[in-house]
């Protein structure tokens, strides 16, 4: 529709040029050029800019919903993670809310990779947790990325103890996955269902901190 009406209106004035003998031409040229011709050129060229600064305002304010969005669902999580009724004070550890966006490794020994690194304040061998207790920690960073190595991978290794004795003991996985506490004293006093914390002696993750149930012994 826009090109159209240049088109009618250059087509008019190619008209209007047309007619007169040439010194009456130059002069109409000279004055439409000044009056209709350069001002209505110089106005198309406004509205692209304001059609294109609309449209690239219209993406921007899509991209700050979705942040928006995805800001409150880290608060949400932030909120359910200090509800989460820890022993110790988490008002004392920096905490990082991260992504989990990708995986290396093969499937045995697979780890986690984040969206956070260097710039948000990660450093190797931080512990990495949730509300639901240990994930890994941080074995690899980048500026913008971290890699974990989750607690069931095959070289990860935790000290840990009995919620209910603390009774000390060594998280390990095998090849599989398959988690277990060695390490144990002889004789001491395991029972189904007891809770894995880790231990006060670790010196990754705080102390106390849930890690699992006994579910066979």
């Amino acid at each position: 529709m826009k090109r159209n009406f240049s088109l009618i209106i250059l087509l008019l004035i190619a008209i209007i040029l047309f007619w007169g003998n040439e010194n009456q031409r130059i002069k109409k040229a000279n004055f439409l050029s000044k009056t209709l011709y350069y001002p209505f050129v110089n106005s198309v060229h406004r509205l692209d800019e304001i059609f294109r600064v609309n449209e690239r305002n219209k993406f921007l304010a899509a991209e700050l919903a979705k942040e928006v969005l995805k800001n409150n669902l880290l608060e949400n999580k932030l909120q359910k993670f200090k509800q989460f009724g820890l022993s110790f004070p988490i008002h004392s550890y920096n905490f990082v809310l991260a992504e989990i966006i990708a995986y290396s490794g093969s499937f045995k020994d697979k780890n986690l990779i984040i969206n956070k690194g260097k710039t948000s304040g990660i450093e190797p061998d931080n512990p990495v947790i949730s509300n639901n207790g240990i994930v890994g920690k941080i074995i690899s960073v980048s500026p913008n990325y971290a890699v974990i190595m989750p607690f069931n991978h095959s070289d990860f290794k935790l000290g840990v103890m009995l919620k209910r004795n603390n009774v000390q003991g060594i998280l390990a996985s095998d090849e599989n996955g398959k988690t277990y506490v060695t390490m144990l004293d002889r004789g001491s006093e395991i029972n189904i269902g007891d809770t894995i914390v880790t231990s006060n002696i670790s010196g990754i993750f705080p102390p106390r901190f849930p890690v699992g149930t006994v579910s066979k012994i």
